[in-house]
C-alpha cells in the first residue's frame, strides 16, 4: 500500500441511501462526506437512528435488499467500492477491510473452538495448517489472551466478555487490513473492560499501521481514542473536525447539546439528566430547511426554510449550520 500513502483509505463523497418501505422511501443517508486518512482513527457519533450502521454497511456493500444507493461514491484506496464486482468485494471484505461487532457474546460461533474459527479466516492463505495455527496463536498473545496455545482449543463460552472481544479484535486483524471498522465494540462490557479494549485498539493501530472507523454513542471513548470526529444526525453529517475542536469548540447546536447530555460533564448531583427536547424527524417526510431545526433552540429565519450548506470553521473543522456562515 506504499503507493497509496497520499490517498485516503476511505473517501466517501455525496453518499445517499434510501430504503424502500410500504409507507415510502426512508432517506437513511443524505449527501454524506467522510474521509479516513492513513493510520488515523475517525469516530462517528450520534443518536440511535442517525445512520451510523447504514454508513458501515454501505462501505462493506452489505445493505439490505430493499436499500438503494441513490448517489455518491465510496473510494477505498482510489477504487470505487460501489463499482466492484462480487469477487472483488469478497477479496475486500476481511482482507482489506475488517470489522469488530458490538456484541462479543454473539459474534463467535458457540459450537466451534476459537482456534478453528481463527484459522478458518485464513482460508485464502496458502500457508500450511500448522503455520495458520501459529499465526492465530500469536494474534491471541498479541491481544492479551494468556496461555494462548492451550486456549485455542476452548469454546467461546469458556471466555469472559472482555476476552471474547479481544478474540474478535484478533480475528479482525488476522489479515492485516488497511481499515478496521469497530461498531460500538464496548457496548456489552463494563467500564474496566471498556478501558482495556480502548487501550488495546490504540496499541494495535500503531502496531499494524491501520486506520480505524470507530462508531460509538460514548463521547468519552470518542475523545480518548479518535483523531477526528464525525457527528451525524438523522442521516446527515452536521459537523466534523479534529477531536479537540469538536469537544472544546463545537459549532453545531446538536453537537453542543450532545456534549451537555454527557453524564461525565454533570458537575452537581441531580435527579434529572439533561436531554435534547423534541423527537428525531421522520425520514420519509423530512422537514424543510435544516434537519435539526425542529429541535434547535438557536434557530432563526433561514433555518426552517433552507438546508444549510457546509461552512468552514477552520482548515479541519466543518459544520452545516447558518450560525457559522460568517465564520
Amino acid at each position: 500500500m506504499s503507493n497509496f500513502n497520499n490517498v485516503p483509505v476511505i473517501d466517501i463523497s455525496n453518499l445517499s441511501v434510501d430504503f424502500q418501505t410500504q409507507r415510502g422511501d426512508v432517506r437513511a443517508l443524505r449527501n454524506v462526506d467522510l474521509t479516513i486518512p492513513h493510520n488515523k482513527t475517525v469516530g462517528v457519533v450520534g443518536e440511535s437512528g442517525c445512520g451510523k450502521s447504514t454508513l458501515i454497511n454501505s462501505i462493506l456493500r452489505l445493505l439490505a435488499s430493499n436499500a438503494s444507493i441513490t448517489s455518491g461514491s465510496i473510494r477505498f484506496l482510489d477504487t470505487n467500492i460501489l463499482e466492484m464486482t462480487d469477487p472483488e468485494l469478497n477479496d475486500l471484505r476481511g482482507q482489506k477491510i475488517s470489522m469488530v461487532f458490538q456484541d462479543p457474546m454473539t459474534a463467535l460461533n458457540p459450537v466451534i473452538t476459537v482456534g478453528k474459527q481463527m484459522t478458518d479466516i485464513l482460508f485464502r492463505d496458502s500457508h500450511s495448517r500448522n503455520a495458520k495455527r501459529e499465526k492465530a496463536r500469536d494474534m491471541l498473545q498479541m491481544v492479551g489472551i494468556p496461555d494462548a496455545e492451550d486456549r485455542m482449543n476452548d469454546y467461546p463460552h469458556q471466555f469472559s466478555g472482555g476476552m471474547r472481544q479481544r478474540i474478535c479484535i484478533a480475528m479482525a486483524l488476522m489479515m492485516n487490513p488497511a481499515l478496521l471498522i469497530a461498531d460500538e465494540p464496548t457496548t456489552a462490557l463494563d467500564v474496566t473492560l471498556e478501558a482495556q479494549v480502548i487501550h488495546l485498539l490504540q496499541e494495535l493501530k500503531n502496531s499494524f499501521q491501520c486506520s480505524i472507523l470507530f462508531v460509538s454513542h460514548n463521547l468519552g471513548l470518542i475523545a480518548e481514542l479518535c483523531d477526528e470526529v464525525v457527528v451525524m444526525y438523522a442521516g446527515e453529517v452536521v459537523e466534523q473536525g479534529g477531536v479537540f475542536d469538536l469537544f472544546h469548540s463545537p459549532a453545531h447546536p446538536y453537537t453542543q447539546r450532545l456534549l451537555e447530555c454527557d453524564p461525565a460533564r454533570i458537575e452537581k448531583s441531580t435527579d434529572e439528566l439533561p436531554t435534547i427536547s423534541g423527537r428525531v424527524p421522520d425520514l420519509i417526510e423530512l422537514p424543510p430547511g435544516c434537519i435539526f431545526s425542529p429541535r434547535c433552540v438557536s434557530k432563526f429565519e433561514p433555518c426552517s426554510t433552507q438546508p444549510p450548506p457546509e461552512f468552514v470553521v477552520n482548515e479541519h473543522h466543518k459544520v452545516r449550520c447558518f450560525l457559522s456562515q460568517n465564520g
